[in-house]
């Protein structure tokens, strides 16, 4: 890939250039003729763009895109695979196939081959060969039959070095001092990525054995917890799950009449390949008297697992525990 060092030690080879033809005291050309005349700014300057318009595509944002572009990009900006934010306090949840595509446009990479550059400095159009590759997400589709979520498709998609590549030449203009691609239609189709539907699991809870609360002040036979500030949450699992990445929130509540008092949000977890999952939540106090709920989240399928209990503060009340 190219280094940006090099564009940066060009430019100043420029600036250089320039201020020599201003001591020999020049003036047969005005100073955007000899920017003109002079191959590498023009150069450096494309390369540039060619490098913002590449970050927009890997992040799909078509507005930064249009930016750069001579023409309205809208047929890739109508094919991008856009996630909107996540909201981790509603715990909204996109679609499995389109969060795919959003996360192999991410791994998107290029090369501009240098020895293509061409310039027609009257007509101000210039072209290059650039390269575009991103992860071969045909190896991660033969890895599983069924995938426990999008965030289980790009553990593996990270881990994956091999990649797709495809060249396109670009054209640019100069408008108003800037150099804008004149032919994004070219890159038309850079998202059409040829992807079966995947099939992903119903969600987490499927593979977990059993659950337990348990640590210090817990009474397995009342299943309260006494005198205590820590609640411990531990979930077995079957021997399907360490071969998948789990992506969970857990939550601590605490019941106030008919309503559910938040006392944490974990928010998003990503466990990788767990055996088992241990859950703790503690604070320097004994939890007051009352109703709690521990759950985990998942994220994908917006299923809950978790447990209520009660719990007793000798300090608070003097409530005995029940037989």
């Amino acid at each position: 890939m190219r280094k940006r060092v090099t564009a940066a030690v060009l430019i100043l080879v420029s600036i250089f250039l320039l201020a020599a033809c201003t001591v020999t005291g020049s003036t047969d050309e005005s100073g955007d003729a000899r920017e003109e005349n002079n191959r590498s700014y023009s150069e450096e300057k494309i390369y540039g763009v060619i490098d913002k318009i590449c970050v927009a595509i890997a992040s799909c944002d078509g507005e930064s895109l249009k930016q750069y572009c001579n023409v309205a990009p809208y047929g890739i900006i109508n094919d991008m695979p856009v996630v909107m934010e996540f909201d981790e306090n509603t715990y909204h949840v996109t679609d499995n196939m389109l969060l795919v595509r959003n996360m192999i446009a991410s791994t998107i990479e290029y090369e501009i081959d240098e020895s293509s550059y061409k310039a027609s400095i009257f007509d101000k159009k210039y072209t290059v060969d650039v390269t575009l590759s991103w992860k071969d997400y045909s190896k991660i589709i033969d890895k599983r039959d069924v995938f426990l979520g999008a965030a289980d498709f790009n553990m593996l998609m990270a881990e994956e070095e091999s990649r797709i590549l495809k060249t396109y030449t670009l054209q640019f203009v100069k408008k108003d001092n800037h150099y804008l691609l004149a032919n994004p239609s070219v890159l038309a189709g850079i998202y059409d990525y040829d992807l079966p539907e995947l099939e992903f699991m119903k969600n987490y809870f499927d593979m977990i054995e059993d659950s337990y609360m348990s640590g210090p002040g817990w009474d397995s036979y009342t299943e309260c917890y006494y005198d205590t500030n820590t609640f411990e949450f531990d979930i077995v699992l079957d021997w399907r799950a360490p071969n998948y990445v789990w992506q969970y929130i857990y939550v601590v509540a605490k019941k106030n009449g008919s309503d559910w008092d938040t006392i944490y949000n974990s928010g998003t977890v990503m466990d990788k390949y767990p055996t088992k999952i241990t859950l703790t939540y503690s604070q320097e106090e004994n939890f007051e008297e009352g109703h709690y709920y521990f759950i985990i989240y998942d994220v994908q399928s917006e299923n809950i697992y978790g447990w209520e209990y009660d719990v007793f503060n000798s300090k608070q009340t003097e409530t005995t525990k029940p037989v």
